[in-house]
């Protein structure tokens, strides 16, 4: 190779991974992230394929995170050659991939690829404990060289980084929902028939959030709302939540209030700024279209998007589950009874995205609803 070539390969190389650097700084999904530290490691070292695997300690696998040209990939620890990039913490390069004794060759098999070439690199977290590895199959040069290890090692650095940042936050994540579910079920709990509404009414805003497109942080904020819209009802007697009977004009004045009580008490949590809206759209989903809800009576555009989402998921499960004093309805007849409440409970817009929900969710014909 000419030295003009070098400086000009170097150069890229070196862009590419300032590239990479702002592209750590700036892009907030993780996995996103990953995949363009692979598609930017496949295009530097001029390889045929790239591969993120995340290791699993506990079942001894890998698996691949992120994949340039291959489905998803579950191999042992105890084989091939990211599992022995696992087990000895080091970079491997491998000339000839079929004349090496770890190479696993199932893969090829599996996904009908012909590995010629490997090289490889342990992704480490903070504490230096190997937690993946950074995989590139076929060099378009035959093989490769120091240069390619190099730059490999590099990347990985970065790789490791966002790796560790992606399973950290899918490990918060899951402890937060996990909270969630169990304050939901304090509620729940109180009354035996209640039992699952959180869970269901989760389900459907989350449902008719997607019909309607709402994107996925969205959608996750929402079910976030959803889990928590009836945490007020911590504030509520016993008598009145557990009652077997329909309540009183009295009972369920004090009833009502759990929606105020909810916004209350949800505000007094700290919520990152994705969830920020959570109080609000938990604690108004009584609002009804035309002002006549509660706690505040806002109309239309007044009430929140989720609130207003939330309101249609809320009558659909309360009216087709079981209650003391009655029966829950059929899907086609709750959908019937809140037809009648479209420009009056429910945004009329928002309930068309409702009804193909139900149907696709339910399996179930609903007949075209009468103009005017």
């Amino acid at each position: 190779m000419g030295k003009d070539t070098q400086i000009r390969l170097m150069s890229a190389q070196l862009a590419a991974l300032m590239d990479v650097g702002k592209a750590f700084n700036s892009v907030i999904k993780v996995d996103e992230l990953l995949q363009l530290v692979a598609t930017k490691t496949s295009q530097l070292l001029g390889a045929d394929r790239c591969s993120i695997y995340v290791v699993d300690m506990e079942q001894r696998v890998l698996w691949t995170r992120a994949s340039l040209g291959t489905p998803r990939i579950e191999i042992s620890l105890d084989s091939g050659i990211a599992g022995a990039v696992v087990r000895n913490q080091g970079l491997v390069n491998v000339p000839v991939a079929y004349d090496d004794p770890r190479f696993n060759a199932s893969v090829d098999r599996q996904t009908g690829f012909r590995t010629r070439s490997i090289l490889a690199a342990p992704l480490f977290d903070s504490e230096r404990e190997v937690i993946g590895v950074l995989q590139l199959l076929n060099s378009r040069r035959g093989q490769f060289n120091e240069e390619d290890e190099e730059m490999l090692t590099s990347l990985a650095g970065f790789a490791g980084s966002a790796l560790q940042n992606a399973l950290l936050f899918e490990e918060l994540k899951r402890s937060f929902h996990s909270v969630l579910a169990v304050l939901a079920a304090t509620v729940d709990a109180k009354h035996p028939l209640t039992a699952g509404h959180t869970a269901r009414v989760a389900e459907y805003t989350c449902g008719i959030a997607e019909a309607v497109g709402m994107d996925h942080n969205e959608v996750e904020m929402l079910r976030v709302a959803a889990y928590l819209h009836d945490y007020g009802k911590i504030g509520i007697r016993d008598a009145i939540l557990t009652k077997p009977d329909k309540l009183t004009p009295v009972e369920f004045e004090e009833m009502k209030l759990h929606a105020s009580k909810t916004t209350e008490l949800l505000s007094r949590m700290h919520f990152m700024r994705q969830y920020a809206a959570v109080p609000s759209i938990a604690g108004f989903h009584h609002e009804k279209w035309d002002g006549s809800g509660y706690p505040n009576g806002l109309k239309g555009d007044e009430i929140p998007l989720g609130a207003r989402i939330m309101a249609m998921a809320d009558v659909f499960d309360a009216i087709t589950a079981d209650r003391d004093y009655r029966k829950g309805v059929s899907v086609e007849k709750a959908m019937e009874y809140m037809r009648t409440q479209v420009g009056t409970a429910f945004d009329p817009e928002l309930f068309k995205h409702f009804e193909r929900y139900i149907s696709d969710r339910f399996g179930v014909t609903l007949q075209p609803r009468p103009r005017g």
